[in-house]
């Protein structure tokens, strides 16, 4: 086998890491999954073994999003590592470069459903409450005024309260990283802090969204990304694996304690207090496996196959743009089926059809053209 050859475009922010483009498209093909399935969840309850263990698993799909957390963490540590952000114009040159990434296709999602609202809906409840949407306060509304928003027989924007938090994040850790003069140190405050936010909330008695989508309450996830990034280049593959196995034991426990709960992930009072941290940790340690695996490991070689590089570079366009029309599409689908099987499968077809339409179109002509620079996928020889 030849060695693996890494080609970087010159201007790229960081060195490309293998494997966690493939991560990114189970992270999303999970949340899809997750919001396609659940509003037809009761058409499940009679169905054979086989549809009843679909079920379970895209009901967890909300997994997804931790995963993104961590992945995101690890990433823009690697991209402060090499750019290091220690004066006024550094941390400027950094939020433009987060800018350039993300807003555009964030932006354009925004105006076209506006768009399309105030011709179509005009009273539409999400169009009314849209303002939290300009403002990146989704998670706050959400957390605290009114989970649903942002949800109608319409249109659900509901899943931007994560890109809100990521955010939130971007705009705070070059800050304490500069002040603080290392990201060890500054990872190990922000997951601190999110477990105190927690504890302080939970004795307000909060709403459990307020422990889901509140910034405070999930910066941990990233920090555990940063901290991965720091730790990874300490361990060698063997004890990567080691910690790796471990973590896969840890988050298959956790998994299995919510889902056997008769009580909804959400409102359970352990993973208020500190679920969302176990499970932000235990990601991190799976994913050190595979941040440096070898060129031969074959969990590499499959999360490194092209159609899941593929979605994978295409996540965050396919994130934004699932779930803002599946209402009216699920909706038509039961005008058409009923509230049957046929009904879902239409649904979940049209929907998936219609997102990956628009996160292409997206990817190629928004997230391409104004953020060009990306590295080249591994090249595995023969």
């Amino acid at each position: 086998m030849n060695k693996s050859a890494i080609g970087i475009r010159a201007n790229s922010s960081i060195d490309y890491v293998g494997g966690l483009d493939g991560l990114r498209a189970i992270a999303v093909l999970l949340v899809m999954l997750r919001h396609y399935t659940s509003p037809f969840n009761q058409v499940f309850a009679h169905e054979t073994l086989a549809w009843r263990i679909y079920q379970q698993i895209a009901n967890l799909g909300w997994l997804g999003v931790d995963i993104f957390f961590v992945i995101s963490g690890f990433l823009i540590t690697k991209i402060l590592m090499k750019h290091p952000v220690n004066t006024w114009f550094s941390y400027r040159q950094f939020i433009i470069r987060r800018v350039k990434r993300l807003i555009p296709a964030y932006v354009t999602c925004l105006l076209i459903f506006t768009s399309i609202a105030m011709l179509f809906a005009p009273g539409s409840k999400v169009l009314g409450n849209s303002l939290s949407l300009w403002t990146m306060t989704s998670n706050i509304q959400s957390a605290f005024v009114d989970r649903t928003a942002l949800m109608d027989a319409y249109f659900n924007l509901v899943h931007f309260w994560s890109l809100a938090v990521e955010w939130h994040f971007y705009l705070i850790l070059p800050l304490f990283v500069w002040r603080f003069k290392s990201m060890t140190v500054t990872a190990v405050l922000i997951i601190l802090f999110s477990f105190i936010s927690r504890v302080f909330l939970h004795s307000l008695n909060a709403s459990d969204n307020a422990f889901y989508s509140f910034t405070f309450c999930r910066l941990d996830a990233l920090a555990f990304g940063c901290l991965l990034a720091v730790v990874h280049q300490r361990v060698n593959e063997t004890q990567s694996k080691m910690i790796s196995l471990l973590g896969l034991l840890v988050f298959f426990c956790l998994v299995f304690q919510v889902s056997h709960s008769p009580v909804p992930y959400k409102k359970l009072p352990w993973m208020q207090l500190y679920g969302y941290t176990l499970i932000g940790l235990s990601i991190a340690m799976i994913l050190i496996g595979i941040v440096n695996a070898s060129i031969r490991n074959p969990i590499l070689r499959i999360l490194e196959l092209k159609p899941m590089t593929k979605v994978g570079r295409a996540s965050y366009s396919l994130y934004i743009w699932h779930l803002v029309f599946f209402p009216l599409i699920a909706n038509l689908a039961v005008m058409f089926f009923n509230f049957s099987k046929a009904a879902f499968i239409c649904a979940f077809v049209t929907a998936t059809l219609l997102a990956s339409v628009c996160a292409f179109l997206s990817f190629k002509y928004l997230e391409c053209r104004f953020y060009p620079a990306r590295p080249s996928k591994l090249k595995f020889g023969t």
